[in-house]
């Protein structure tokens, strides 16, 4: 019997993705103890690899994953010494036997902001990455970043070089609402460089959004999707804007310094989100996961083989996370601490979690695929030998009778109803073991693994109730 509610759960998640398991534990004994774990002489097979930028030219004021301020001056070269230390850091990293032996699919240089490179410091590591790397024919290689630091030269390179899509932190094209989040994108920086890239035949341009942001109106979003419209570009993606405590911006808010935002569940912010949807169709566009929205053939792949396949994931850097035979890794935000360490002929793994056991990899695999809105019970035996029925029925059975998913002979699909509460649906899977590791929250994370350390930590009834 089905009991459908439009408030099947008690609290609504709002986190854009999971990292799971979101637990990771310092490493106090040395990279040594690290790479015993990883299996670094047995090849991967498909990976992806992740490369940390850890520079902003200013803080975002909601923003609290800041690392490191990098003035157009750098006196101090702190860009050159960083990315030295980065080239030697892919180059120890791409001679043990799991990346040399594997298949690299797609690349992502991301940050902080990958666009901060000069263009010739850029020029380096994109030819170190394509040396060192078993690169896939058909490879993704993915410049994420801001438009202001564009000018010809970086145009003109990016254009005829290595890099065959590039992301854009747009946010609004409005320059009042991104005054008020102290953002430093600016609209017309990046409709020029959108254009620029065209003139040189490189169309494969994605795009980021957000929406609810402070002083954010229907008509101001209403604009910013026309805008949008109007671009040669091949995907975007929308962020619902959030307030992190500590924030300068939560600060501003409390103290009304900065207009309110909407109630998330309001019928002006579920307005929104349906324009985006709806200027999307109009583009001939595709949601073919949770908010990413993609010209047919432009879907992205460093999404696709991370989420979707689960594949292996290295990350190189300060601030990067990796996943590898089944441990998360992570290098923390310390730029100095990462050179010297670097400089030593080691790598700096800070912290590691817990083994998975192949049923946390199993809830891993379902809680990344199902963003794409349905779980193939063909794939899922295929990567585990089991059937996902035996596997997690009492789940899917629960979330069918709350209307939450239909079951097929073949797959779960997610119906409407559990597409609003997705992220509720994807915190069903998580293993009972992971609700209780409070310690987590004592250890040192940063980026994103704060919010999901949180979020388990808050409880599974708070959550998923009774």
């Amino acid at each position: 019997m089905l009991t459908i509610t439009n408030q099947p759960y008690p609290n609504k998640c709002y986190l854009p993705f999971l990292l799971y398991p979101p637990s990771m534990w310092d490493n106090q004994e040395g990279q040594t103890y690290a790479l015993q774990k990883l299996n670094l002489n047995e090849p991967a097979g498909d990976y992806v690899l992740y490369i940390s930028i850890p520079f902003c030219r200013v803080q975002c004021k909601s923003c609290p994953y800041f690392i490191n301020g990098l003035t157009k001056e750098d006196k101090q070269n702190y860009e050159g010494r960083y990315l030295e230390a980065l080239l030697k850091d892919i180059e120890k990293w791409s001679s043990y036997p799991r990346w040399k032996n594997g298949k690299l699919r797609a690349i992502y240089i991301g940050g902080g902001t990958g666009t901060i490179l000069k263009t010739k410091n850029l020029e380096k590591l994109i030819n170190k990455i394509m040396q060192c790397f078993p690169v896939a024919e058909d490879y993704s290689l993915t410049l994420e970043g801001n438009a202001r630091d564009y000018d010809e030269e970086k145009l003109d390179y990016v254009a005829n070089s290595p890099i065959n899509r590039v992301s854009l932190g747009v946010q609004s094209f409005n320059p009042d609402v991104l005054k008020i989040v102290g953002s430093p994108h600016a609209a017309e920086s990046s409709i020029y460089v959108i254009n620029e890239l065209g003139k040189r035949n490189f169309h494969n341009v994605q795009l980021d959004l957000m929406y609810n942001l402070p002083g954010h109106t229907l008509e101001i979003w209403e604009q910013d999707l026309q805008k949008l419209k109007s671009l040669n570009i091949k995907h975007f993606t929308i962020y619902l804007y959030r307030i992190h405590e500590g924030t300068v911006q939560e600060m501003h808010l409390r103290k009304g310094k900065v207009p309110n935002m909407h109630d998330r569940e309001s019928t002006t912010v579920k307005e929104m989100h349906a324009d985006a949807v709806k200027i999307a169709e109009d583009m001939g566009f595709n949601m073919y996961m949770f908010d990413h929205f993609a010209e047919p053939g432009f879907e992205a792949p460093y999404n696709h083989w991370t989420f979707k396949e689960a594949k292996d994931a290295l990350g190189i850097g300060a601030g990067a996370y990796s996943f590898i035979n089944g441990y998360r890794t992570g290098t923390k935000k310390d730029v100095d601490g990462y050179i010297e360490t670097v400089n030593r002929g080691e790598h700096m793994i800070n912290s590691i979690s817990k083994k998975m056991c192949d049923r946390i990899r199993k809830e891993r695999y379902v809680i990344f695929a199902f963003q794409y809105f349905n779980i193939d019970f063909s794939i899922y035996y295929k990567q585990f030998g089991s059937n996902f029925m035996d596997d997690f029925g009492d789940i899917a059975y629960r979330l069918e009778k709350k209307g939450l998913i239909t079951i097929h002979a073949d797959q779960i699909k997610m119906t409407n109803l559990g597409r609003e509460w997705h992220m509720n649906i994807f915190l069903e899977f998580f293993n009972e073991e992971i609700w209780n590791e409070f310690d987590a929250l004592k250890q040192e994370n940063w980026a994103m693994n704060i919010p999901m350390v949180q979020l388990a930590t808050k409880g599974k009834e708070y959550w998923l109730g009774n």
